[in-house]
């Protein structure tokens, strides 16, 4: 206890437990604005603001490790490489860019699948807590989106975006099935 200007006695708090009291309540306020908006505008924030996040996990990512791209020299336009390891090449491309590359796959990857969440949540009217339906429909999407924007493409692109989506959601299944 300390002696205030006045003669009072204040309760010293800690520091660190009144920011997460004031972080708190500014996350409580924010999501009760966010639910009275209509599902574009909700849907649109959330999206925006989860795709800051990735891009910022993305980039600090990306300068951990070293940029690989340099160990995966594009070859030149004339080569007559296998289509299937023309494919196989973007891949390591794609998942061994540098900072920036890294941020906007991440960007994409949190933010599609906080838009699917978001929207999936808002039409159901309830979220999916013992349930990994909604999570599993939103990793589908990232991982799409994901493989059309990290240019994974190769010969048949509807194929990879398939897969790649399968494989994200499945994945999210079997983590979601885990923590149960």
């Amino acid at each position: 206890m300390e002696e205030g200007k006045q003669g009072v006695m204040v309760a010293a708090q800690n520091p660190i437990a009144q920011l997460q009291a004031w972080f708190n309540n500014l996350q409580n306020g924010f999501r009760a604005w966010l639910a009275k908006q209509s599902l574009p505008a909700e849907a649109g924030v959330v999206t925006a603001t989860s795709a800051a996040q990735g891009a910022a996990i993305g980039a600090f990512m990306g300068t951990l490790t070293n940029d690989a791209t340099s160990a995966f020299p594009t070859p030149p336009p004339q080569a007559n490489l296998n289509p299937q390891a023309m494919t196989s090449f973007k891949q390591a491309q794609a998942l061994a860019g540098g900072p920036l590359v890294q941020a906007r796959n991440f960007a994409v990857m949190t933010g599609v699948n906080a838009a699917i969440s978001c929207v999936m949540k808002r039409i159901r009217g309830k979220e999916d807590r013992g349930c990994s339906i909604e999570s599993m429909v939103a990793a589908f999407g990232s991982g799409a989106m994901f493989s059309l924007v990290s240019s994974m493409g190769g010969q048949n692109q509807t194929t990879n975006v398939i897969s790649s989506g399968l494989f994200f959601s499945l994945a999210q299944g079997g983590i979601f099935q885990y923590r149960l």
